[in-house]
């Protein structure tokens, strides 16, 4: 491990450097970028703005890698229609109220927002004129997101030894998914089965599982904390 010294915290070891800690997880902000850019890629075909208002963002429970955030929010979409056919389009508002989502790093470290996406009550009304929204933005309540950048992937350098769990979306523990790391690079199930060995790269702050239940899995953003396996599922020390 680069001469890394073992050290002892909280009852796992922990391979790494001691000083070598992870990162905090997004802010309210940074999420809420993330979550609208990922909505206006969902933009309903026909549409051609789309404007999401944020009223309320609370910041939820960590569960290793995964971060959790309340929201609520007004979706506004605007379509031009067919003027000259003397259609203008329409324009439709959805509301999230107190939705939850997480936000985790995908397999390549980039930070994904998880959840419910579609909003499927929302109201929709015809435009009265050529470029004018039923419902104006001006007219609802929320601010849009501001431009920031994203944080960092959990930092790499440490990788705690002993039982993990893992979680798969909305942080519900999945049976059967538990193991234990030891430190001879190998790996097994809670009931010291479907084994196999792990092979730690701090470099690229990742994992490689083979042979065992896991066999061919790699797990992205390690440290302290735990890993993602997949964009739904994380695992982190037990």
């Amino acid at each position: 491990m680069n001469g890394n010294r073992l050290c002892l915290t909280a009852g796992a070891l922990l391979l790494a450097a001691c000083s070598s800690q992870g990162g905090e997880g997004p802010t309210p902000e940074q999420f809420k970028a993330a979550l609208d850019a990922q909505l206006q890629a969902l933009r309903p075909g026909g549409m051609t703005e789309r404007t999401v208002l944020f009223e309320n963002v609370r910041v939820g429970k960590s569960n290793g890698p995964r971060h959790s955030f309340s929201v609520t929010a007004t979706v506004h979409d605007y379509g031009p229609g067919y003027p000259s056919n003397g259609y203008y389009g329409q324009t439709c508002v959805g509301r999230m109220d107190n939705w939850i989502f997480e936000m985790v790093p995908n397999a390549m470290g980039d930070w994904v927002v998880q959840g419910r996406m579609t909003v499927t009550d929302n109201e929709c009304r015809n435009n009265p004129a050529e470029g004018q929204a039923a419902v104006p933005v001006t007219s609802l309540a929320g601010q849009r997101a501001a431009a920031v950048a994203m944080p960092p992937p959990p930092e790499g350098g440490s990788l705690a030894l002993g039982e993990y769990a893992c979680y798969g979306t909305g942080s519900q523990l999945m049976a059967g998914m538990g193991f234990v790391l030891s430190s001879d690079g190998s790996y097994a199930d809670l009931d010291d089965d479907r084994g196999g060995n792990w092979q730690y790269d701090e470099g690229s702050a990742s994992i490689r599982f083979s042979g065992g239940f896991l066999d061919g899995q790699r797990g992205s953003g390690v440290s302290a904390e735990g890993f993602a396996i997949t964009d739904t599922v994380s695992c982190e020390p037990y």
